[in-house]
C-alpha cells in the first residue's frame, strides 16, 4: 500500500516511529542479555550496575534517560548514551524502510532484518562475537518472506533459487578472499561471523548490490575506526580498541534497502 495521502503518511510515520523507539529499547535490552547469559525471555528490566527492577516510569525510550539526566534513579550510576542512540537509530531505521517501501510486504521483511542487524552490532561492538542465533533469524525472515510471496502470486522456487545463489555466491568469495588475506598478513583478517553475515546480505539484495554494499562497508568501516582512534587519543594510555566490522556491514545493508537498486541501475546504465 503506497503512502500517497499526506495525513495518512504523517499517521504511518509516527506509528512507525514510536514503534522503532519501543523496539529499540527491547532490542537493547535483547543484546545485553546475550552478552551477559541473562535469559532473553524471562525476568525483568533492571539496572545494569545495581541490578534494580526498573519501573514503568523508567523504560519510556530516550525520555527517562533524557529526565533522569542519564544517571540511575536508584544508584546514581551513569547509565550509557547508547540506550537513547539505539532507540533513536531504531526509529530512523524503521521510518525511513517505511518511507521507502511503504506499507508492503518488503517493508515488513527489511524492518525485521533491520532489527536482527541492530542486535548483532550491538554484540559485536560488546564481544566482538556476532551471535549464531542471529544469522539464523536473520535467514529465517527471508525464508518466512518467500514463503508469504507463494501466497501473492510469485514463484517461492525462483526466489529461492535466486536467493542462495547469490547468497553462496557472496559468501564463498568473501571467504576465499578472507583466507587469501590471512595468509598474505599472517593473521585474521575477517571474522567467521562476518562472512555469514554478508552470506546473509548475498541472500537479500543479490550480488551486485553486495559489490556496492561492500564498498560501502569498507568505507564505513575506515570512517569508524579513524573516529574510534581520535576520540582515544589523550585518554590516560589506553591500549586501542579494534572496531568490529560487523556494524559496518550492518549499516551497509541498511544504506544498500535505501538506494542499493538505484545506485546498481544508474551505473549499469553507464555502459
Amino acid at each position: 500500500m503506497s503512502l500517497d495521502a499526506p495525513l495518512f503518511t504523517v499517521y504511518c510515520t509516527c506509528v512507525v516511529g514510536l514503534l522503532g523507539l519501543c523496539m529499540g529499547s527491547f532490542l537493547n535490552c535483547l543484546a545485553w542479555r546475550m552478552t551477559h547469559g541473562e535469559s532473553v525471555m524471562h525476568g525483568r528490566s533492571h539496572c545494569t550496575s545495581c541490578g534494580h527492577t526498573l519501573a514503568a516510569r523508567d523504560l519510556v525510550p530516550v525520555l527517562s534517560w533524557l529526565f533522569s539526566r542519564g544517571r540511575c534513579r536508584y544508584c546514581g550510576e551513569r547509565v550509557s548514551w547508547r540506550y537513547p542512540a539505539t532507540e533513536l537509530l531504531c526509529c530512523v531505521v524503521y521510518v525511513s524502510i517505511l518511507l521507502r517501501y511503504g506499507l508492503s510486504i518488503e517493508a515488513t521483511e527489511l524492518v525485521a532484518f533491520s532489527s536482527v542487524l541492530l542486535v548483532l552490532s550491538l554484540t559485536d561492538l560488546d564481544t566482538y562475537t556476532i551471535p549464531n542465533v542471529t544469522i539464523v533469524a536473520a535467514i529465517g525472515i527471508r525464508c518466512a518472506y518467500i514463503v508469504a510471496c507463494a501466497f501473492m502470486g510469485r514463484d517461492p522456487f525462483v526466489l529461492l533459487r535466486d536467493s542462495f545463489v547469490s547468497g553462496l555466491a557472496v559468501g564463498g568469495a568473501v571467504l576465499l578472499l578472507s583466507l587469501v588475506m590471512d595468509r598474505a598478513l599472517g593473521r585474521d583478517s575477517l571474522g567467521g561471523g562476518d562472512v555469514k553475515l554478508l552470506f546473509v546480505a548475498g541472500l537479500y539484495f543479490g550480488w551486485q548490490q553486495c559489490l556496492f554494499l561492500v564498498i560501502v562497508a569498507c568505507v564505513v568501516g575506515i570512517l569508524m575506526g579513524v573516529l574510534g582512534q581520535r576520540a582515544r587519543t589523550g585518554s590516560q594510555g589506553e591500549k586501542s580498541r579494534l572496531i568490529p566490522f560487523g556494524p559496518a556491514i550492518a549499516l551497509a545493508c541498511w544504506i544498500c534497502m535505501l538506494c542499493g537498486e538505484q545506485v546498481v541501475g544508474w551505473y549499469l546504465s553507464l555502459f
